[in-house]
């Protein structure tokens, strides 16, 4: 069957968002990572991001793959009423390197992002984990 204890595998339409409030429901979300290798149509990566990033455990991790085809016109086809047929994932990722150089300056926003890394084709996403007590003082961003 190719099932596995502990992983989730999920097909759908990444697009729909009720597609995607049916995968949180089933799975129960709370996910340690997510590995996005769906329709890689710009809106489609974008709309499962919105979605699952929330579901992603503090110190998880979010892969999206395949973002090379980002450009081409046949993968800008997939729309949806917020994500018009011009916009590129890419350049989203762009941004959000901003964000997380100047975590709220400079126009930029602050959010749970702790790292990004990005290779040919791919690139993961790290959750900034919770913050931990050690003997009774808060310690940000300590991996647990």
């Amino acid at each position: 069957q190719g099932k596995l204890d502990g992983f989730n595998v999920l097909v759908g339409d990444q697009g729909n968002n009720a597609t995607l409030d049916g995968w949180i429901e089933t799975s129960g979300g709370d996910f340690d990572v997510i590995i996005d290798d769906g329709g890689h149509h710009n809106c489609q990566i974008m709309a499962s991001f919105v979605k699952l990033w929330p579901t992603i455990k503090p110190g998880g991790l979010y892969f999206i793959e395949d973002l090379s085809v980002g450009k081409w016109r046949g993968y800008q086809r997939h729309t949806t009423s917020v994500c018009p047929k011009s916009f590129v994932f890419s350049t989203k990722l762009k941004e959000w390197v901003d964000d997380l150089i100047y975590q709220g300056a400079y126009g930029s926003r602050k959010w749970d992002v702790q790292f990004m890394f990005c290779q040919a084709e791919a690139c993961v996403l790290g959750k900034k984990p919770e913050k931990v007590i050690i003997e009774g003082v808060a310690q940000a961003d300590t991996p647990i």
